[in-house]
């Protein structure tokens, strides 16, 4: 199955990566795994971290529904360089996020992509 996704896996791991060399990360670990239900993308890195502000402009870009109609273009986008765009392509390419985060500590963030059909 993790074969099916696995442009839209590497799309989003590219751009939670991009993410955490933006922050100075000078370590990132990733991680992918297949359960029953969805294949979960975990990001964690030892960056700058957000700040409140920043917490939730990036909560609300992951936020976005899922589009699978979408999937197919935009997996292809995910993990470019697009001037603001590719967190918000991560949310619509997946069910659920969670963040967390501490200043001058780093990020971690996971992703779920729940199986359908």
């Amino acid at each position: 199955m993790m074969h099916k996704w696995r442009k839209h896996i590497r799309g989003i791991v590219d751009e939670l990566m991009n993410n955490a060399v933006k922050a100075k990360a000078t370590k990132i670990d990733v991680s992918v795994a297949e359960k029953e239900q969805a294949i979960i993308i975990n990001v964690k890195d030892n960056g700058i971290g957000m700040s409140k502000e920043k917490y939730a402009e990036v909560s609300k870009k992951l936020e976005q529904s899922r589009r699978v109609e979408l999937e197919e273009y935009y997996g292809a986008l995910a993990g470019e360089s697009m001037i603001g765009t590719g967190l918000s392509l991560v949310g619509m390419m997946t069910d659920r996020a969670e963040i967390k985060t501490e200043l001058g500590k780093g990020t971690e963030i996971t992703v779920y992509i729940e199986k359908r059909g």
